[in-house]
């Protein structure tokens, strides 16, 4: 089609400096595709010419240089994109099918990733085009070095380019299929997408079947394991996902302390931000390794996929979440399914978790990854503050809120979700202290009859494990950081998104690395604040106390009962009391004032409790009374804050007073040393399982 409008036309290879630029970027990640466009000679000699914004492409025709249509101009690719991804940037993974003059490839690279499920996960972006002389031509055009270093963007070139993309995914299931296709040149796709789609998951199938049963042959069902865990070196696989960098670290000390024991181990996670583990993943990897022990954080066997039933696997519960809290969890719990961490009784209770291969433990620290040190002035001047907080944990509690109720899609589930927010919001604005489960339920039971929606029962759990875990917690964290933000302090809030923060994103630091900056952050920080409606016995809290920093806790019932469990524990022992009947029936009134005290506490009464004060005690007693503050430090109380009031008192008298600070932080410092250390924990869990191993062996042999 000959130009309406006269332009001036120059070679294309006047910009062949930008070519071997880009053939130079290309030739790091697919040195092949690099060559052939290096050698390629084009079939008619290529100009270019420019009006204002626009670009052409241009060929000799019989009216001379004639314009080379361009099926996805500038707009339609822009405007295209945003119907895809109206947020504007990339969720998910798509291929375009096709170049034109390469603007919607441009404008796809240069959005940001964001993936609410996988933070920092850069979905790949599939690129394909049949003709290659016109990737040739526009190479010359586009300034593309980023993009073409970047193995995010595969690109498949020639007749068969849907097929080397097909080609790809199956071969390794890594990859993310994409979820949607745009069509620029025509019958790029030789069926359309969810077909196409559906070929490439029949070959991932395939294939993770294929790896099933290697890895049954491998481990068969009736191996004894006992000898086989008895042995002084064992190969023990650890599991996690570089889109959580909080367990990412957990896992590599708990592996760093099994290194210490003298085991072999290996870390398995995505090699790159742009690839997925998934379930044929992670049997590669198994099959990789072939491992004596699997190990697992917040989460266990089922959901890994395919990994033998026979392989001991052991999930570490670190964090109170609801894949881990449910029925479903403990009903997938196997005969080689181990558990460690707080929780025991609740799991095994109410969620069916074999009790006698659970290890009730803390969280672990890596007390040499917290090892003193002098700070250096650099580091002082980088970190140091009045006060500091770290967490991921930014988002304010309306816009959760608002995002889960425009997914429900029903306006009713909006208006209750609209006023339980409120009521949470009012009862924290109004002094109230962390809510408990049962409270919650409460709280909501009133907000149903107040708005009249009813949830369906089976609706409810995760209906209140969401708002528990996302929004209440988001409400008591931030209130907690608004008083601080009130003190006229030097406040330094570390971690992803707060920069955002309506209210306190004036105080944002970025995210702290857990590796390098934590500690330091810990140290150089006179007064560090944790704080989280569960309680305050968390990894963050423990590591930052192994690195020497001082911490003040906002006050929570469950971090007031260890010390009255303990006492009551002491009394049933010399009272030779062994069941819940018993010590309501013997109760003094020392221990009657006890029960009251911890039923006020733990927001229950005898008649809404779903566990007996005394099975509660005895958790405690199994779990060495390591899930309750008072009961790990001393100190407690006196670092303990409830409100507005009280945070400022102690701010105020922590603040001017370096040898208490010191003093304290010490002594808090030596006892998760002491008590919380991974060595510790991984000789008991081995210990553990070995006993278990060997009973088993013995009920088969007999």
């Amino acid at each position: 089609m000959a130009s309406a409008i006269p332009l001036k036309w120059h070679p294309l290879e006047l910009f062949d400096e930008r070519f071997q630029t880009n053939l130079t970027a290309l030739r790091g990640r697919d040195a092949a595709l690099a060559d052939r466009l290096a050698g390629l000679a084009p079939s008619v000699a290529y100009f270019i010419a420019a009006q204002g914004d626009n670009v052409y492409l241009g060929k000799p025709g019989a009216m001379g240089i004639e314009v080379i249509p361009d099926a996805m101009p500038a707009p339609a690719a822009r405007n295209m994109l945003a119907g895809i991804f109206p947020a504007g940037h990339v969720t998910w993974s798509i291929a375009i099918g096709g170049l034109g003059y390469g603007w919607m490839w441009d404008r796809v690279w240069r959005l940001p990733c964001k993936v609410e499920t996988a933070p920092g996960h850069r979905p790949p972006i599939y690129l394909l085009t049949k003709d290659i002389e016109r990737l040739w031509a526009v190479l010359h055009v586009l300034d593309w070095g980023t993009m073409l270093a970047d193995p995010r963007f595969p690109i498949f070139t020639g007749p068969d380019a849907a097929q080397q993309m097909q080609e790809l995914l199956a071969g390794d299931p890594r990859w993310p299929q994409p979820r949607a296709s745009v069509g620029i040149e025509p019958q790029i796709f030789p069926t359309e997408l969810n077909a196409f789609l559906a070929t490439i998951a029949d070959a991932t199938n395939r294939r993770t079947e294929q790896l099933r049963l290697r890895l049954n042959s491998i481990y068969p069902s009736g191996e004894s394991w006992a000898g086989r865990l008895s042995r002084p070196r064992l190969r023990v696989l650890g599991i996690t996902s570089r889109y959580t960098t909080f367990l990412q670290h957990s896992m590599r000390d708990w592996l760093e302390a099994l290194d210490r024991l003298g085991h072999e181990t290996k870390l398995l996670m995505e090699p790159a931000d742009h690839l997925l583990l998934g379930p044929a993943g992670v049997a590669q990897g198994v099959l990789d390794f072939q491992p004596d022990l699997i190990v697992i954080i917040d989460h266990y066997r089922a959901e890994m996929g395919t990994i033998p039933e026979s392989i001991p696997c052991v999930m570490y519960v670190q964090d109170r979440l609801p894949n881990i809290f449910s029925a479903q969890a403990g009903e997938n719990q196997t005969r080689r399914d181990y558990c460690l961490g707080p929780g025991r009784l609740h799991l095994s209770e109410k969620y069916g978790y074999p009790a006698q291969r659970f290890l009730s433990c803390p969280v672990g620290i890596n007390e040499r990854r917290f090892e003193q040190r002098e700070l250096t002035r650099a580091e002082i001047d980088r970190f140091g503050c009045d006060v500091s907080y770290v967490s991921h944990a930014s988002r304010p509690a309306e816009q959760i809120v608002r995002e889960y109720a425009a997914k429900s899609g029903s306006p009713h589930i909006a208006r209750l979700c609209d006023h339980f927010h409120q009521r949470l919001e009012s009862w924290y604005a109004a002094g109230g202290i962390a809510l408990s489960e049962i409270a919650m339920r409460q709280i909501l039971d009133r907000c149903m009859s107040d708005v009249r929606v009813q949830l369906a029962e089976a609706d409810i759990p995760p209906f209140l494990a969401f708002f528990n875990q996302s929004v209440n917690n988001a409400i008591f964290r931030h209130q907690t950081l608004n008083w601080l933000a009130g003190l006229g302090v030097n406040l330094h809030i570390w971690g992803r998104g707060w920069e955002s923060h309506p209210m306190l994103g004036r105080f944002a630091r970025g995210v702290a690395d857990n590796q390098s900056d934590l500690a330091k952050i810990y140290r150089a920080s006179k007064i560090n604040i944790q704080v989280t409606p569960h309680g305050s016995v968390h990894q963050r809290l423990l590591d930052g106390l192994a690195a020497g920093g001082f911490f003040l806790l906002r006050w929570h019932p469950g971090d007031a009962v260890g010390r009255l469990y303990r006492e009551m524990l002491g009394w049933c022992r010399e009272n030779s009391v062994t069941s819940d009947s018993q010590l309501h029936a013997l109760a003094e009134d020392r221990i009657r004032w006890l029960i009251a005290r911890i039923n006020q506490l733990e927001g229950s009464t005898p008649q809404t409790r779903a566990f007996s004060v005394f099975d509660v005690m005895n958790g405690h007693a199994d779990s060495d009374f390591m899930t309750s503050a008072d009961s790990i430090w001393e100190e407690y109380e006196g670092v303990a804050f409830n409100d507005r009031t009280e945070l400022a008192a102690r701010v105020q008298r922590f603040l001017v007073d370096d040898a208490l600070r010191e003093q304290i932080a010490g002594s808090m410092r030596r006892a998760v040393i002491e008590r919380c250390s991974y060595l510790g924990i991984n000789r008991r869990l081995l210990e553990m399982i070995q006993t278990d191993l060997s009973a088993e062996t013995a009920r088969c042999a007999a």
